[in-house]
C-alpha cells in the first residue's frame, strides 16, 4: 500500500480558521487567526501580515510563525468596507489556486478596522472562524442576509447579469460583532450603499433565498404585529422595459394582541395592510438597488435564460433604468398554536 503519502498532521501546522484584509493592493494588511493549546486553556493567536498582494501578506505572516499557516478549515474571511470599495475578486483569487484551501467559507464586509473582529474572538472557547461561521448561518436562517460561500459568491463575481450583497457586521457598543444589513455591490465593488436588517429581510423575500425563519414586524392600528412567512411563490412578469415581481406570501402570525381574527373583515383589513406595506417597503429596497446598479435579485438572470431579445451587456446600467414593481398578495394561514 502507498501509505498515508498526503498526510497533514494539525500538530505542524498554525491552522487558520478566519482570516481578513484592509488596505488596498499595493499597500494591504492581514489578519490570520488560529488555536494554540496551553496546559490549561485554548487560546487564539492573532498574526498580522503586510505586503504588496494577499499571497505577499501571507508569506509575511509566516515569517512570524513557528509552523506554517494551514488555511485548509477556514471559516471565515473578513474584508475592510474600503477595502471592498476596489476589485473584490483580487482579495480571493489565492484561495482558488491553492488546492489546500476550502470554497465553503463565509465572507463578510466589516466597517473600519479589523483588528477588533479579530480580537473579540480571543475570549470565545471556539475557533475564531467558528463564532463568525455559526454568527452568519444563524443570520442566514432567519433571512437577514443572503446565504454566500466564497464559492457562490465567486461564481456571482463573475457573472454579468447579478450582483453580490454580502453581510455587514460593525462593532457594537459592548466590543461584540453586529450584524447591520447588506452591502451592495455593482460588478466587482462594493457601491458604498448599504441595507438595513428589515431591508436585507425584504431584499430576501425577492431573492427567494428564504431561510428557516422569516418574520417582518409592523404597527398597525397602534397595535404591534409580526408575522412569519408560512410560504413563499415569486414569479417574474417580464416585458422590455417594465419588470412586475408578483410574490404570494403565506403567513403565521407570531404577534397580535389586539386579536379578534374570528371576524372575517378584521382579517381582510389585516392583509390588506400587510400587503400595502410590504409593497410600499420593497419599492424603497428596489429603489435603492436601481440607485447602487446592483441587481442583487437576480433579475438579469431569469431575462437573460427566458428573454434573450430584451437582455444588455450592460446590465447593470440597463437595470437601473426599468420599472421594477413588486405585487404582493398576502394570506393569513394561521393565527396562533390551535388555528
Amino acid at each position: 500500500m502507498a501509505g498515508c503519502w498526503d498526510e497533514r498532521l494539525y500538530k505542524n501546522s498554525s491552522v487558520v480558521s478566519l482570516t481578513g484584509f484592509e488596505g488596498e493592493i499595493g499597500k494591504l494588511t492581514a489578519y490570520y487567526a488560529y488555536p494554540e493549546a496551553t496546559t490549561n486553556e485554548m487560546k487564539t493567536i492573532i498574526i498580522t501580515g503586510e505586503g504588496v498582494s494577499p499571497r505577499d501578506v501571507r508569506q509575511d505572516a509566516e515569517l512570524k510563525v513557528e509552523q506554517t499557516l494551514d488555511l485548509s478549515v477556514l471559516s471565515t474571511i473578513l474584508i475592510s468596507e474600503k477595502t471592498a470599495e476596489h476589485d473584490i475578486y483580487k482579495f480571493l483569487d489565492g484561495y482558488f489556486r491553492d488546492a489546500n484551501s476550502p470554497v465553503t467559507s463565509k465572507l463578510a464586509i466589516v466597517q473600519g478596522d479589523l483588528k477588533p473582529f479579530f480580537e473579540v474572538s480571543e475570549d470565545k472557547q471556539s475557533t475564531a472562524g467558528d463564532f463568525y461561521d455559526r454568527f452568519i448561518t444563524s443570520l442566514e436562517e432567519n433571512s437577514m442576509v443572503i446565504p454566500y460561500t466564497l464559492q457562490t459568491a465567486s461564481s456571482v463575481l463573475f457573472e454579468n447579469a447579478q450582483d453580490l450583497a454580502l453581510p455587514y457586521l460593525i462593532m457594537g457598543e459592548e466590543q461584540h460583532p453586529k450584524a447591520e444589513g447588506l452591502v451592495l455591490f455593482s460588478g466587482r465593488s462594493f457601491t458604498g450603499k448599504k441595507l438595513s436588517i428589515d431591508e436585507a429581510v425584504l431584499l430576501n423575500i425577492l431573492n427567494d433565498s428564504l431561510g428557516f425563519a422569516t418574520r417582518i414586524s409592523y404597527l398597525y392600528e397602534e397595535s404591534p404585529v409580526t408575522v412569519r412567512i408560512n410560504e413563499s411563490k415569486r414569479k417574474f412578469d417580464i416585458s422590455e422595459n417594465k419588470i412586475e415581481i408578483p410574490l404570494k406570501l403565506e403567513f403565521i402570525l407570531s404577534e397580535f394582541p389586539d386579536d379578534n381574527l374570528d371576524e372575517t373583515n378584521k382579517r381582510i383589513e389585516l392583509e390588506k395592510f400587510l400587503e400595502d406595506e410590504i409593497e410600499k417597503d420593497m419599492k424603497e429596497v428596489i429603489k435603492k438597488l436601481q440607485e447602487a446598479k446592483c441587481d442583487a435579485i437576480g433579475i438579469g438572470r431569469h431575462v437573460r435564460a427566458f428573454h434573450p431579445k430584451w437582455f444588455k451587456e450592460d446590465w447593470n446600467e440597463h437595470f437601473s433604468t426599468l420599472d421594477i414593481s413588486p405585487k404582493v398578495d398576502v394570506e393569513i394561514v394561521k393565527t396562533g398554536i390551535l388555528e
